[in-house]
């Protein structure tokens, strides 16, 4: 699975909902027998959201993906993206945390390092971009779910990104399949489509994700791993639809009769990195 970047992991720490794929995985792993994840820390993409609209029309309109590759770590690296970088660097440390505390078996794997020191990804990458323009001719309907009008060029790169993310990942590690929310339903037909032009035999699994944005991204009114009791109690208590969201994706983890508010406040603490603590 792919966690996307998030702006808010500096202020208010990581979001308790992370946990609910973690949950997923936990219960798909009893379903499907012996199952190792990979975690693709994808937030180093966040880069993409931030290019200046000037640097990508400089690739022209046919870049290879080593072209795209240099220009976003040279824009990762520009001194003005720090804030974006230490927000990566946290949610590294945030997932790393939770592969040991969700009880899952999983790996770790950061896009930023395969952007800087993967030839096999940019060569991904290239037949990404080539599926996409395929996918343009054959398929336009997809392709305006996927990439609807945007004043931003750059936006356009998340396709193929993500593309090239699944057909990296099955030539090194041999990961046959992608599980995420439902609300990548549309990357995925497209993930499949590149998969079965490369004669690579491939699945995707797809979850809910309650009353609020997906678990990686931002959002105001949750529990974060830096709300105080009190927020926690009151959330929980005041707003049901959350309530039973957070119940549901916190039961692998409850303690017998352990209280919900005193669950996800323990799981809080556990979440937290060293640098919050101290």
């Amino acid at each position: 699975m792919g966690f996307g970047y998030n702006p808010d992991l500096t202020n208010f720490g990581e979001r308790l909902d992370i946990l609910n794929f973690f949950s997923w995985m936990r219960n798909l792993g009893g379903t499907l027998g012996s199952t190792e994840w990979t975690i693709f820390d994808a937030s180093g993409y966040g880069i993409v959201n931030r290019m200046p609209e000037k640097k990508i029309m400089a690739l022209g309109n046919k870049p290879t993906g080593q072209q795209i590759l240099e220009v976003l770590v040279s824009e990762q690296e520009r001194p003005k993206r720090a804030e974006i970088m230490q927000n990566c660097e946290l949610r590294s440390s945030y997932l790393q945390r939770l592969i040991e505390i969700s009880g899952i078996k999983g790996r770790y794997v950061d896009s930023k390092t395969i952007f800087r020191e993967s030839e096999r990804y940019q060569g991904a990458l290239d037949a990404a971009l080539w599926f996409v323009e395929k996918l343009k001719t054959e398929c336009p309907d997809l392709i305006e779910r996927i990439q609807p009008k945007n004043p931003n060029p750059a936006s356009q790169l998340y396709l193929p990104l993500e593309m090239a993310e699944a057909v990296y990942l099955w030539n090194v590690n041999l990961v046959k399949a992608k599980f995420g929310p439902t609300t990548e339903k549309d990357f995925d037909e497209a993930i499949l489509g590149l998969l079965e032009e490369q004669l690579m035999a491939y699945e995707t699994f797809r979850c809910s994700f309650g009353p609020r944005r997906p678990g990686y991204l931002s959002d105001r009114n949750v529990i974060w791993t830096k709300s105080p009791d009190a927020f926690v109690t009151s959330i929980l208590a005041r707003d049901k639809e959350y309530r039973n969201f957070v119940a549901q994706y916190l039961q692998p983890f409850r303690e017998g009769d352990e209280p919900l508010e005193s669950c996800a406040m323990r799981m809080r603490d556990q979440l937290k990195l060293e640098e919050v603590l101290s």
